[in-house]
Order: C-alpha cells, then sequence, then structure tokens
C-alpha cells in the first residue's frame, strides 16, 4: 500500500517536472535567439534635425557633432529649404490690397515670410500728379528692405495720360509708349533692390468692356515682364467657370463652393484673395525651392529728393504695414474701393477715356 503510494507521488513530481520544462523552452529558445543576434544599431538623430527644431549655440553644435567621415564618403546632403527671413512687399492698387490680405493669410504659418502692404487705392501708372509709382518705389525701397516684390496694377489706368501738356487718349499709340515706360522704370526701381518680382495678371472681370480693357493692359504687362526679366503670374483658372469666364461663386483654396467676388464684378471677396494669394505663394515658393529669390547684394536705390504727389487722398495718404505678426485688417476692407466720382476708382464713371 505505502509502495503504491510512493509510486504515486513520484509520477505526479515528474509529470510537473515536464511541465515547468515545456514551459520554460520558449524563454530559453528567445534567451538562445536574443544571445546569438546581431544587436540592434541605433542611429542617434542628426545635428541639423535638432537645430531645426531649437536654437543651439554653436560652441553645443560642435560638441555633439560627430566627426565627419571623409567627403568622398559622404552621401549628398539633402536639399534644405533655406531659414532666411523674406520681406514680401506688395505693390499695387485696390486690388493689391485684396492681394496682400490674401497672401498674408495664405502664408501666415510661415514664418520665413513677413508679408507687407505697400499698395494704394485708386492709383496707377496713367496719374502721375495724382500718385507717381516710381517715386513712391524709390521711397519704399529706401525704408523697407524688399527681398520679394508682388505687383498687381491697372484697374485705375483706364484714362488719358496728360504729359509736357499733350494729352494723349488711351490706348493710342503715344499713351502706349509713356505706359510702357513708365512700367518699366518702376520695374527698375524694384530690381535695383536685388529683389526678384512677381507680377500678376489682372482676373478676369464682369463686366466685357471693362475685362476687355483689362486684357489689353495684361498684354502690356506681359509684353514689359518679359523685356524686364520678371516673372509674369497667370491668374487663369481662378474665380473662373468652366468656360473661363467671370463667376461669382466657385471653389476656394479648400475645395469649398464661396462667394469668390464683390458685388462690383472687379474685386474680390476674402475666399477670392487667398485663390491669388495662394497663386502668388505657391509660385514664390517653387522658386526658393529651386534657390532663386536670394536677395543680390545690390544697395537700395537712394531716396528722391522729390515729395511723392498725393492729391486729396484723405485717410489714404498714410502707408500701412503688415507683418505676420500683425493682426490682418478685416476682410472688408477689400471687397470695394471707396468710390469718389471723378476719380480713377470711381468704376461707374466712363469719362471721356471711353
Amino acid at each position: 500500500m505505502a509502495g503504491r503510494a510512493i509510486a504515486k507521488l513520484q509520477r505526479e513530481e515528474a509529470r510537473r517536472v515536464a511541465c515547468a520544462l515545456v514551459l520554460s523552452l520558449p524563454f530559453v529558445i528567445l534567451w538562445w535567439a536574443c544571445a546569438h543576434a546581431e544587436p540592434m544599431r541605433l542611429t542617434p538623430p542628426s545635428v541639423e534635425s535638432a537645430v531645426l527644431k531649437r536654437d543651439v549655440p554653436q560652441e553645443e553644435a560642435q560638441a555633439v557633432a560627430p566627426v565627419p567621415a571623409p567627403v568622398e564618403a559622404q552621401p549628398a546632403p539633402p536639399v534644405i529649404r533655406q531659414k532666411q527671413k523674406y520681406n514680401v512687399v506688395v505693390f499695387g492698387d485696390s486690388l493689391g490690397d485684396g492681394l496682400w490680405a490674401g497672401l498674408y493669410h495664405v502664408l501666415q504659418k510661415d514664418k520665413r515670410f513677413n508679408v507687407i502692404k505697400k499698395s494704394r487705392v485708386a492709383t496707377g501708372f496713367s496719374r502721375h500728379d495724382y500718385y507717381d509709382w516710381n517715386k513712391a518705389a524709390h521711397e519704399i525701397a529706401a525704408e523697407t528692405k524688399i527681398d520679394i516684390a508682388v505687383v498687381v496694377m491697372g484697374t485705375n489706368d483706364r484714362q488719358p495720360i496728360v504729359q509736357d501738356g499733350q494729352r494723349h487718349a488711351l490706348f493710342d499709340s503715344g499713351w502706349r509708349e509713356i505706359y510702357r515706360q513708365r512700367v518699366d522704370e518702376f520695374t527698375a526701381t524694384l530690381k535695383a533692390t536685388g529683389a526678384p518680382v512677381y507680377w500678376m495678371e489682372i482676373p478676369v472681370m464682369r463686366s466685357p468692356r471693362f475685362g476687355g480693357d483689362m486684357q489689353k493692359f495684361n498684354e502690356i504687362f506681359e509684353e514689359r515682364a518679359a523685356a524686364n526679366g520678371v516673372t509674369f503670374v497667370r491668374t487663369d483658372g481662378l474665380a473662373t467657370g468652366a468656360d473661363g469666364g467671370y463667376t461669382a461663386y466657385g471653389e476656394d483654396r479648400f475645395g469649398r463652393t464661396r462667394l469668390l467676388r464683390a458685388e462690383d464684378g472687379i474685386h474680390f471677396t476674402m475666399a477670392g484673395y487667398e485663390l491669388l494669394g495662394d497663386r502668388i505663394a505657391d509660385v514664390v515658393l517653387a522658386d526658393i525651392e529651386n534657390g532663386a529669390p536670394v536677395a543680390a547684394t545690390v544697395k537700395a536705390p537712394p531716396p528722391v529728393n522729390e515729395t511723392v504727389v498725393l492729391r486729396d487722398a484723405g485717410a489714404n495718404a498714410d502707408t500701412v504695414t503688415a507683418s505676420a505678426e500683425d493682426k490682418p485688417e478685416k476682410a472688408e476692407r477689400y471687397d470695394m474701393a471707396e468710390r469718389r466720382p471723378g476719380r480713377s476708382d470711381d468704376w461707374l464713371w466712363l469719362g471721356a477715356t471711353n
């Protein structure tokens, strides 16, 4: 009886030992594999990546930087966007006001850019007696560093040019010669700062008559842009219908259907101006990727001694400057220029030029 009990205990003990061996076998196998496997190589983050996340003093960066391999053994460095701060200065008329606002919204999260407004409503190249854009550009360049210049102009220029006592009707040969010269002078002043110039095409308009005249201005601007070596940025496909014509509603830059144009059929809502800003931003950012818009070491032109003539400008006399840190002005400011009877920003006035 005692012998059978002892044998039973021995069998139970053997089963417990067998179970323990079976349960411990996976751990033994895992330990063996780890002991004979090649250790994992861990690559520390590069110094360049650390510098992009925080400002590292030069001494600290040199201290943590690994000893570089021989030049012939190093792979080609990746393309890294320049970290230079860019002043993007917007010139133009009331459309320039709106383009500044749209470009500001598009680039406000990119801290490399300060978007600065130097546009002025009711101005253009036709009326030097009201506002001389070339003189203004000299003054602006003397007080503001221009890294990138953006221009949109022409909506106020459907009027005759009076020069040296002679009146030139809209689009006649003398008018065209003087107008081209003024565009060239203005462009040369901007280029003298070393900044690349982006000249935006005037968008499609609701009025066939007004839009036809704007197309003539676009032809002049495109021709002079090519002659002066500046970038002409087209606006085709922006706030247009399937046929390429005017439409008040369309997709905004996020693909949502929105009201894009103001009631006058000329200006835009903020959603529309963001489309224009997005088009300019795409071209500028592509050039930065390729290393194009790096301001040359050209001394800005000295300020002109003559005072810029600005008659009856009222509240528009002060130049408004905004950077990425400033709060953007309300969108309503860019939907419609204030009308002044007989003045260049009175879209209802046809006058003797038509």
